[in-house]
């Protein structure tokens, strides 16, 4: 009798279970976009374009890349504005109608140019940190190189040749400030594979970072289709290592981009299927949204190429669990 009675509940039980992987495995991925730095941003790669076309959560402004070793901070936003002079104040308005749709603004810090920034103290990350908040993240309506705006976080792109200095400090300092700030990592693919070259593996392992997007470009980890065995290795390593964090692949928008390794489109869904064996795949990082449209305006592809992915992105991984 009492088996009989449970008939009619297990069917129901499995279809639960089976309703509940479901839920956690249909989800649509992410994609968040590098805009700025020294190279000029093309008309159609405007930030409050970029952030119209409801393709990215996430937008990092690069880079504040001039500071430490007794330097003061300096932007670098690119060529479509002068920050020395002023020039990039009226970004706040781009960045007020980004964050209306949504999107969490970003000031990426650090940079290509390894000889342009460092942390030589301590003291000097509590510094920048004091900096950073007061001009970019407070909300005290200081008139910074962005104007008043009052960004949501902080992205870490760190060149693959610096040192531990003291980012550790520098994340610790600003989550202080204020706990509800995103942060965000940006190293080379490579680098779990040895933790001592990690510039960002001591930051990282305080536990403050809320996502990491790895750079899958101009490293031996990038995916090839006919070879991605030491993708494979570096996406389980990153996103095993790091499992409390979202995790992106940092993936080039434009095969012309120093002739770095790009993911055509029809390779994408090879590299996804490997990222979304892991429950803490989010999505992808573009770099950057110039080339993204500069890879259009060129003739490589009738659209930008976040447009020609972000239906790949945006499917569903349903049976990732399975």
């Amino acid at each position: 009798m009492a088996s009989s009675s449970l008939r009619p509940i297990l069917p129901l039980v499995l279809v639960l279970c089976m309703a509940t992987v479901f839920a956690i495995r249909a989800h649509s991925d992410q994609m968040a976009m590098y805009w700025g730095w020294h190279i000029n941003n093309l008309a159609g790669a405007a930030l409050k374009a970029t952030c119209e076309t409801n393709h990215f959560t996430h937008v990092s402004i690069a880079f504040l890349s001039n500071f430490g070793n007794g330097r003061p901070p300096r932007p670098d936003f690119g060529t479509s504005c002068d920050a020395e002079s002023g020039g990039c104040r009226s970004l706040a308005e781009d960045i007020a109608a980004c964050q209306r749709l949504g999107v969490k603004m970003l000031l990426s810090i650090g940079g290509f140019d390894v000889n342009n920034y460092t942390l030589v103290s301590a003291e000097e990350a509590h510094r920048l940190a004091a900096h950073i908040y007061d001009v970019y993240l407070s909300g005290y309506g200081i008139d910074g190189p962005l104007g008043k705006v009052k960004l949501d976080g902080i992205d870490f792109y760190v060149n693959d040749a610096s040192t531990y200095d003291y980012w550790d400090v520098l994340a610790q300092d600003l989550k202080q400030l204020d706990g509800g700030m995103i942060l965000t990592a940006s190293q080379g693919c490579n680098h779990t594979a040895g933790k001592a070259d990690m510039p960002l593996y001591r930051a990282l392992k305080t536990g403050l970072f809320n996502k990491v997007w790895p750079r899958y470009h101009g490293h031996p980890c990038t995916y090839q289709p006919w070879d991605s065995a030491a993708f494979a290795v570096s996406v389980q390593n990153w996103a095993t290592e790091f499992s409390e964090m979202d995790f992106y692949l940092g993936l080039i928008a434009n095969p012309s981009y120093f002739e770095e390794r790009w993911i055509h489109p029809n390779e994408l869904l090879g590299a996804l299927a490997e990222a979304r064996q892991y429950r803490n795949y989010k999505g992808v990082m573009l770099w950057n949204r110039h080339w993204d449209v500069k890879f259009f305006e060129d003739g490589n592809g009738r659209a930008p190429y976040s447009d020609l992915i972000y239906p790949i992105i945006k499917a569903s991984s349903t049976f990732a669990a399975f």
